[in-house]
């Protein structure tokens, strides 16, 4: 498929939805800052799997939206040749001349139409990659990954070898509308969970399933309220897949056993996680796995003192600088010794705070990371479709 007339009609794959109540998650908002700055010559176009808040926000925003579903079950072969013909027809006649893929999982289905169609593709890795996919990458024209430990999972499990990928790949890390996190507004927050206003309170914030490790935040939890029992601690998120809803009745009943009734808040979901934010006073993040984990952004641009995993990419989205404590993960007793070393010391959480909202502010504003993500599109649409000049996959900004 070539070239068009000035417009670049470029289709955005925002990923995998397992239920039309699905929220909006990093990705998807990290995706939306780099396509509104986009150039006025693209024409963004979306599809995504099914009804829900993202879907609506797009069309309130006035982008073409199409739904199909990417997953499918028996007959496998039958509905994977239908979604391909749907998915050429798409490409064909809204005249795609690029694609993204916000999440990799569906990338080789994806890869399989635009490769039918002469289209280049351009994946985003936001996922440790677990298993061979070799194949599968050698097909993308453009990859990006959000951390350095992402692209290292590309070689070692994924099995990619290194000079295949070299002139196609850049790494540029999630990043947020930092404005958004200055001056939340702490007490109407406060008030709604009836924390006192001396109340400290100790928070997470991320998708319920065990990976996060709520589990190991409730057994810190416990250990905190013995040496500081007046303390609070709020729960943010919801379930995304079934399984997790089995996870979450684990996480209540855990609640129950280790006697924090009164000492627990499950929030759910929230839209105004910038007032969230403000109303805790430490921000703890025990995931058992991380390849950026974008709300650490968050956590740091509204000023709060981070406990975090010392595992995968989140040492490079927090530092080692002193913006936050990092931890092997399911070691509770050290976990709730930095939390309470945190909340006895109001010295040490305003070092970290400052600290933090610093790093954010010089490395992770959403701003030029997505004009990098930009960038990255712009070269490989011109290196696919320029003839005249060989493709570069340089970009300003850094790989």
């Amino acid at each position: 498929m070539g070239i068009g007339g000035g417009e670049k009609p470029i289709l955005f794959v925002t990923g995998r939805i397992t239920s039309p109540s699905r929220e909006s998650y990093g990705g998807e908002v990290s995706l939306l800052a780099a396509v509104r700055r986009l150039g006025p010559a693209w024409k963004p176009h979306f599809l995504v799997e099914g009804p829900g808040p993202l879907d609506t926000l797009l069309r309130k925003e006035g982008f073409p939206v199409y739904r199909m579903a990417l997953e499918f079950g028996r007959p496998w072969r039958f509905r994977r040749l239908l979604c391909l013909t749907r998915l050429l027809n798409l490409l064909y006649r809204r005249k795609i001349q690029l694609v993204h893929v916000n999440l990799h999982f569906h990338a080789p289905l994806i890869a399989a139409a635009c490769a039918a169609a002469e289209i280049p593709i351009v994946v985003h890795v936001r996922n440790m990659i677990n298993h061979p996919a070799a194949v599968d990458f050698r097909k993308y024209d453009g990859i990006i990954c959000i951390s350095q430990a992402v692209r290292d999972s590309l070689v070692t499990r994924g099995q990619v070898p290194p000079a295949e990928i070299a002139d196609r790949i850049w790494i540029i890390p999630d990043g947020r509308d930092l404005s958004h996190f200055r001056g939340g507004d702490r007490e109407r927050v406060r008030r709604e969970f009836r924390f006192d206003p001396g109340t400290q309170v100790v928070g997470m914030a991320a998708r319920i399933t065990s990976m996060k490790g709520q589990d190991a935040f409730l057994r810190m939890a416990a250990l905190v309220k013995k040496q500081v029992p007046a303390a609070r601690f709020l729960l943010v998120g919801s379930t995304l897949e079934a399984d997790d809803k089995h996870y979450f009745q684990e996480l209540q009943k855990l609640v129950s056993d280790l006697g924090l009734q009164r000492e627990v808040v499950f929030a759910g979901y929230r839209e105004d996680m910038p007032d969230v934010l403000a109303a805790m006073d430490c921000f703890v993040h025990p995931s058992r796995r991380g390849a950026f984990v974008s709300v650490l952004i968050e956590a740091m641009a509204t000023g709060l003192p981070v406990v975090a995993s010392d595992v995968d990419g989140i040492p490079e989205c927090v530092g080692r600088d002193g913006a936050a404590v990092l931890l092997p993960p399911d070691n509770p007793v050290r976990w709730a010794d930095a939390v309470v070393r945190i909340l006895a010391d109001k010295s040490l959480a305003s070092r970290m705070a400052e600290r933090g909202k610093e790093r954010a502010s010089r490395l992770l504003d959403i701003g030029p990371l997505a004009q990098r993500t930009a960038a990255v599109l712009e070269t490989v649409y011109e290196g696919c479709y320029n003839q005249e000049t060989p493709q570069s996959r340089s970009t300003p900004g850094g790989r």
